[in-house]
């Protein structure tokens, strides 16, 4: 029972870094025919061997196949028809079943119809967001609060849309709410183009990006919208390296600091949180690449700031922050359009999209034992360490255990590098050294997520405050536990950093 709990664990840990936050995805086989839930209906067809192929027949119905016909040939050139039509060229060149090259035109198909499916299969369809996308005044924009509505609903908020809300004070794109309860009112403006050309050393091109930045800064805060959230897409063509993203973000960072001193009303705009994206996907059909750039900004928020306070103050405001925090972290999801229906990881297919054979916990494995007869036996628990891993095995014959070393596959090695022990079976993350306490913190709360009550207490039991402890919830008692473990690895540390001696050298 306690191995399928645990195989349990690391399928759902599995699932939410594949699928994200949101609904799990409901897919079946029945008679050479896939079956997709998609929120409230079941879509079907004998053709889907991959979740893009979905994607796109999925895209075609909720954009209405009967106004696809007819609008093709009345505006041929709004950006999803000259999407489909690059698409279906590369197909037809590539052949059947090959792989096609990275291009903006093919992601920014694959991923418009992936964040359509994640709002309807999470929430509901926005017919408003439909209408929008049917026009080529408004598809750029209603394109990119697909992306970013999509990001909300993989992490786990409902969506409903501005034209649902009553009274005539001005709206947002959407309303975002999660499941604390908190609803955020979110902002979605996409940059159309640009006068100064793209070149990080112009100040032109860093004046004509903050006056755009504060303009709209100053147009949302206008509509006093209550815990808003204020994204920005600009709009550029050019895949930033690590390099030029950092200069832009520099660039950003400033532009909104500088705009701080806007007012409403004679009075100082409302604190909001403010993402700053780039999808070049989007921007040029030509995009290679494939990274987006995303900024995640304070306007006005001073428990925003980069400053030092006590850790327990840290941790606070880094879970008063997280909601939209995770948001940030399923934009980055949603970009990643996943190739299997199963949740298998894209480093565990093959070439031809199949899952590749690997062994899991409760399975059997063959081994030699130390007196040279070979046998199978039972994997117990398994720990990867780069390119090997160490599995437990149970021998029935023997009624003993074994650690044997088990080398890994290129692509079960990148998989655990990127996913950890869960690919296997085990219930925890990537292996990596994590010097950030908050990211620290993050994955603590990430490992005790699934624990029970009596052994998270069994960890608070010598503190001082255990009786105080005792009266928490299950969810407090977990956030404490995550946060007395760091509060212990960053003590060590600094005790260590401390009693470091500097190397003589010579």
């Amino acid at each position: 029972m306690a191995e399928l709990f645990r195989k349990h664990q690391a399928d759902e840990m599995l699932r939410k870094r594949h699928q994200g936050h949101g609904k799990r995805m409901i897919t079946f086989v029945m008679k050479d025919t896939r079956f997709v839930g998609v929120g409230m209906r079941i879509a079907y067809s004998n053709r889907w061997r991959f979740f893009p192929d979905f994607l796109l027949d999925n895209l075609k119905d909720v954009m209405d196949r009967a106004w696809g016909a007819g609008a093709i040939k009345s505006m041929p050139d709004l950006p999803l028809f000259r999407w489909l039509r690059r698409f279906q060229q590369a197909r037809t060149e590539a052949g059947p079943g090959k792989p096609l090259p990275y291009r903006g035109y093919l992601a920014a198909v694959n991923r418009l119809g992936y964040a359509l499916y994640l709002i309807e299969h999470n929430d509901k369809p926005s017919k408003s967001l439909i209408t929008r996308l049917k026009h080529p005044n408004t598809f750029d924009a209603a394109a990119y609060e697909a992306l970013v509505a999509s990001a909300f609903a993989l992490a786990g908020a409902s969506i409903d849309g501005a034209e649902d809300a009553q009274g005539n004070n001005r709206k947002p794109e959407f309303f975002a709410t999660f499941q604390s309860g908190k609803r955020y009112a979110v902002e979605a403006k996409r940059r159309q183009k640009w006068t100064a050309p793209f070149n990080l050393d112009s100040e032109e091109f860093a004046t004509e990006l903050g006056k755009w930045l504060r303009g709209k800064l100053h147009a949302a805060s206008s509509k006093e919208l209550e815990n808003p959230v204020f994204w920005f897409e600009l709009g550029i063509g050019t895949s930033l390296d690590s390099k030029s993203a950092r200069r832009l973000g520099d660039l950003i960072g400033k532009a909104i600091s500088d705009a701080e001193d806007i007012t409403v009303k004679g009075k100082p705009a409302a604190p909001a949180y403010v993402v700053v994206t780039n999808n070049s996907d989007f921007a040029d059909d030509e995009a290679e690449g494939g990274a987006t750039f995303a900024l995640f900004l304070g306007f006005r928020m001073e428990d925003f700031r980069e400053e030092k306070v006590e850790l327990e103050v840290a941790m606070e405001l880094h879970d008063k922050h997280r909601e939209i925090r995770r948001v940030l972290e399923c934009l980055e999801e949603v970009q990643q359009v996943p190739t299997s229906f199963d949740g298998v990881p894209d480093e565990l297919l093959d070439e031809h999209g199949e899952p590749i054979k690997t062994f899991k916990i409760g399975g059997q494995l063959g081994y030699t034992r130390p007196d040279g007869t070979t046998a199978f036996g039972r994997i117990t628990t398994v720990t990867t360490n780069e390119n090997e891993a160490l599995a437990a095995v149970y021998d029935p014959e023997t009624d003993k255990a074994f650690i044997i070393r088990v080398p890994l596959s290129e692509q079960e090695a990148k998989a655990a590098a990127k996913l950890g022990d869960a690919i296997f079976g085990k219930p925890t993350g990537p292996h990596e050294v994590i010097t950030e306490p908050m990211r620290f913190y993050d994955r603590m709360l990430e490992t005790h997520a699934n624990y029970q009550r009596p052994y998270l207490l069994r960890q608070l039991e010598k503190h001082p405050n255990f009786p105080a402890f005792e009266q928490l919830s299950d969810a407090e008692l977990r956030i404490r536990v995550a946060r007395e473990t760091t509060r212990q690895v960053v003590t060590m540390s600094d005790r260590d950093t401390k009693n470091a001696k500097p190397q003589e050298s010579g």
